[in-house]
């Protein structure tokens, strides 16, 4: 049988990608790839960190800048999405992943003074990599 040419089916990680995802990481950080960046992130610096034990839950609060609001981390941005490295919000509440896994966000309205964009833990959108293959990657 001869080889065949793969065509990229613009799934997974590459272009083509049209979900809003949100990523934990093994490293302490939260990956936000550019759908989700548009859709819940337009105009946001920084995020305000949520966990929501009995729901497992965590939600993100979209603000201005860091200075905005007490316990806020930066929202880094680049071409391929936006992270956040909330290491010690992840650390507390044992969220940091073995490897990274994807989720798909909502907007969730908490109260009449609260909107986040949130993650349910107990639905898993994807995984990538093994345990091994991010330590090789660190």
């Amino acid at each position: 049988m001869p080889f065949e040419k793969f065509e990229s089916t613009g799934q997974g990680r590459g272009g083509g990608e049209t979900v809003p995802k949100i990523s934990l990481r093994k490293s302490g950080s939260i990956g936000i790839n550019n759908e989700a960046l548009e859709e819940f992130f337009p105009d946001a610096g920084a995020v305000v960190m949520y966990y929501d034990e009995d729901e497992n839950r965590v939600g993100l609060k979209p603000v201005e800048d860091k200075e905005a609001e007490d316990g806020a981390y930066t929202l880094s941005r680049s071409e391929s999405g936006g992270s956040v490295t909330p290491s010690s919000f992840l650390n507390k509440h044992s969220l940091v992943p073995e490897i990274t896994t994807q989720y798909e966000p909502e907007l969730v309205t908490v109260n009449q003074n609260l909107e986040l964009v949130s993650i349910d833990l107990d639905e898993v959108y994807a995984t990538y990599g093994s345990p091994a293959e991010e330590e090789a990657d660190d």
